[in-house]
Parts: structure tokens; C-alpha cells; sequence
């Protein structure tokens, strides 16, 4: 994935905020109510959950959650195969890339108490730039294939939606990521470029990167 320094800012309108941290910003690739702070879904991208499986939830992440966290983004980054982030990334920083500051979120999916996933979002740009937003997602190598990713990616979607956002933009989703660019596309998210060779894949060598976005202003007209 592709990485740049970024500032965040806190608080209010996605596109009035002033004062960003600077920070490594990475996007990734990669049920609904009116209110995104915690939903609950079927486990599984059928839609159905395994029977006697337990619910999976998806709710804002803490700080006390970083322990639980961190070995599904150390699995993550360790392969290599996502994200551009140093493989020896040390867990003090990582959370410090990872936890959101406002008007940021990050959040978490569990289920039975044990946590499978996470992803984080906010404005994708500063400034003039901050109406669009994006996100990132891990999930836990043994999660992998039961819905995890699309119970985050839903949420992710309804998040900005009710904030106003008017499209999510996916800023480097890896071409040999073939679940990833299915799930976003099955979600709604269009490529509308990509940068030949941009990733060098431990498993593929040098790879594109696609530029997937999905519309929120033109879905509601």
C-alpha cells in the first residue's frame, strides 16, 4: 500500500477542521442502523451465521483494547502482502498509527469476547480535501472467510454516510488482493485507477495499486 504523512485534525464538519496530527496514513486493500457507535451482524458474507456461532459486533476500539489488537495488526504487517508499513513495526507504534484521534474512529469486530478484526477511517485529505474519507482493515489470519471484513466494511460505509461524507475513497488496494477488490466492488466501490507496479509483494513482486471509490452523494439522487 502506499504511504504518506498526513495531518489529522479534530473535531466537527469533515470539511472545517483545522489542527491535524502528523501521522502514517494507509488505507487499505481492504449490520447498519442510525447509529454506528456499536452494530451487530451475521457472521459471514452469505449473511447467514454458523449456527450455534456467536454474534459478531462491531464497536469502537479503546486503548485498553491495544493488547488484543496487536497481534492481528502484527500478523498484517508482518506478511506484508498489504500494507507498506516497516515489517519490524514496533506495537508502541502502531497504536499510534492505528487508534484514531476525532474526527477519526476506529473500531473492532468480536465475537464470544474474542476480538477477529479492526479498521480505522476518517477524511481521506485535509483542508479542501476532508469531504471524502477513507479507511483501513485488518483482520485475524484465523478470521479470514467469515464475514469479518464485510461486517467492518458495512460499518465503515454507514459511518461516513451519517457524517455527511460524500464519497470514501480506497487509496492503494492491492491488484493480487483478489477478496479485497471483490468485497469493496460487491460494496459499491469502483476502481477508477491504477498505478502499475506501485507494490512490491514479497509473494508477486511488483504489483499495481487500485484507487477504489465509492460515491455517497450520487446514490441518494
Amino acid at each position: 500500500m502506499l504511504s504518506r504523512l498526513a495531518a489529522r485534525r479534530s473535531g466537527g464538519d469533515p470539511g472545517r477542521r483545522a489542527s491535524w496530527r502528523s501521522r502514517l496514513l494507509l488505507a487499505y486493500p481492504a449490520g447498519v442502523s442510525t447509529d454506528s457507535s456499536t452494530r451487530t451482524t451475521p457472521d459471514g458474507d452469505g449473511g447467514a451465521r454458523r449456527p450455534g456461532a456467536p454474534a459478531l459486533t462491531v464497536r469502537p476500539a479503546t486503548e485498553a483494547d491495544w493488547p488484543a489488537l496487536w497481534p492481528i495488526v502484527e500478523a498484517v504487517v508482518r506478511e506484508g502482502e498489504t500494507y507498506t508499513y516497516p515489517i519490524d513495526l514496533t506495537s508502541e507504534a502502531a497504536r499510534e498509527l492505528w487508534l484514531e484521534r476525532p474526527p477519526g474512529a476506529t473500531v473492532l469486530a468480536e465475537a464470544g469476547g474474542e476480538v477477529l478484526g479492526t479498521a480505522k477511517m476518517g477524511p481521506n485529505r485535509p483542508g479542501n480535501g476532508a469531504h471524502v474519507g477513507t479507511a483501513s482493515f485488518m483482520v485475524a489470519p484465523q478470521a479470514r472467510g467469515r464475514g469479518v471484513a464485510r461486517a467492518l466494511g458495512e460499518h465503515v460505509v454507514a459511518w461516513h454516510r451519517e457524517r455527511g461524507y460524500r464519497g470514501i475513497q480506497f487509496n492503494a488496494v492491492v491488484e493480487t488482493n483478489a477478496a479485497a477488490v471483490h468485497l469493496w466492488r460487491s460494496l459499491g466501490f469502483r476502481t477508477v485507477g491504477i498505478v502499475p507496479g506501485a507494490f512490491r509483494s514479497p509473494s508477486h513482486g511488483y504489483v499495481g495499486l487500485r484507487v477504489m471509490y465509492l460515491d455517497l452523494v450520487g446514490e441518494q439522487s
